[in-house]
């Protein structure tokens, strides 16, 4: 990886004119690694959390977001971290533990249900995760059943037309052309209503379930 990453930050600096370039944080790929394409602070503003917000990140891995999430809901929200993988769900409790993020809460979900509580989750994000889903429209469209009245899914997914180098920072096969992901949740029972292109080599779509209160807010789009 460190290899892969040095070779990448060479071809960066020959190719600095790239627009993918300028989206990123070079200096702190250098320092902090995913920080730098990944902009975790943009995110968070876009997403308008707000304190006692319930979000839950289904298929959180190592955990790389809680921290963002837990400050951003605060003492009085509450963060679920959904996985299936029972090491990783290990893991997570240690992370957890260990970091003091009193607010979050690590669910062993079921790979057709995350398992969450009905009606409370505000904000359901996945970060890399979207593509590994199976039966995408019927597990969003059960995820509905755990979304409160004006709740929104959130998807953060490598996008499919990144150019070499960048490429290189991604797994081969594991992104989702934004278009089939807005088609798959329309037939889940979602509209999209923002979408953000500031992310050098992921989408970032916000959806809500069609007819409810989220919905009736005029639609954000910038580019995607």
């Amino acid at each position: 990886m460190k290899l892969r990453l040095t070779l990448t930050l060479v071809l960066l600096a020959l190719g600095g004119g790239c627009s993918t370039v300028s989206k990123m944080d070079l200096g702190r790929i250098v320092t902090s690694g995913r920080d730098g394409w990944q902009l975790p602070e943009q995110v968070i503003a876009a997403l308008e959390l707000k304190p006692g917000d319930q979000v839950a990140e289904i298929g959180a891995g190592s955990g790389y977001w809680l921290p963002w999430l837990a400050a951003a809901v605060g003492s009085d929200g509450r963060v679920y971290a959904v996985e299936v993988d029972d090491e990783l769900v290990a893991k997570l409790k240690q992370r957890v533990k260990r970091e003091a993020l009193d607010n979050v809460v690590v669910v062993r979900g079921q790979f057709e249900d995350p398992a969450l509580p009905d009606g409370e989750i505000d904000v359901a994000i996945t970060s890399l995760t979207y593509h590994h889903i199976e039966g995408r429209p019927d597990y969003f469209r059960r995820l509905q059943v755990d979304l409160s009245a004006g709740g929104r899914v959130v998807h953060l997914d490598d996008r499919h037309d990144v150019p070499p180098p960048f490429r290189w920072l991604q797994t081969s096969g594991h992104w989702t052309v934004p278009e089939a992901m807005r088609e798959e949740m329309g037939e889940a029972g979602y509209q999209r209503i923002q979408a953000f292109d500031f992310l050098p080599m992921q989408s970032f779509q916000i959806l809500v379930p069609k007819g409810s209160v989220a919905s009736a807010s005029p639609a954000q789009e910038e580019g995607q």
